[in-house]
């Protein structure tokens, strides 16, 4: 199945967030932060979708304000998710690449991963480096890998 990737529309926020769901469960986004996130980070926020506009995967980033030197600029992936039928078929890295593309200007981007995402070898073949481990991130029991991409 084809997909591009684009900037989301208002109308991509529903299907982002059912596949959020449907794909993270208990830890999945509210459906309302992704309505916030579409205001207040439009230009990261980016949806792969087929030719019948069906939204196939999303990938969120947005900037950090607490970089304590005003000479690092960091951001943040947010969220990534890929629909079960389009997974391995390069849609994450095309979605991540798109969103490193916007990040240009930052110079330190951060992210969390499960330990036994199978999405961990792509970050690291982004550059990302994991540089440590909350074991309770989510909550108790709730495990991430914390990572970073210097440039």
């Amino acid at each position: 199945m084809t997909y591009h990737i684009r900037k989301a529309e208002k109308a991509d926020v529903t299907a982002a967030y059912l596949l959020e769901r449907e794909l993270f469960g208990e830890h999945s986004y509210p459906d309302f932060f992704f309505r916030q996130a579409y205001d207040c980070w439009s230009n990261g926020f980016l949806v792969a979708v087929t030719q019948s506009q069906e939204v196939v995967g999303y990938v969120l980033a947005s900037p950090s304000f607490t970089a304590a030197n005003e000479d690092v600029r960091e951001a943040w992936i947010l969220g990534v998710a890929v629909d079960t039928k389009m997974q391995g078929q390069g849609v994450g890295k095309a979605l991540l690449k798109e969103a490193l593309a916007q990040l240009a200007d930052y110079n330190c981007i951060w992210l969390t991963v499960h330990p036994d995402n199978k999405a961990l070898k792509l970050y690291e073949s982004l550059g990302f480096v994991v540089v440590g481990q909350e074991d309770n991130y989510f909550g108790c029991g709730s495990p991430r890998l914390k990572m970073r991409l210097s440039r």
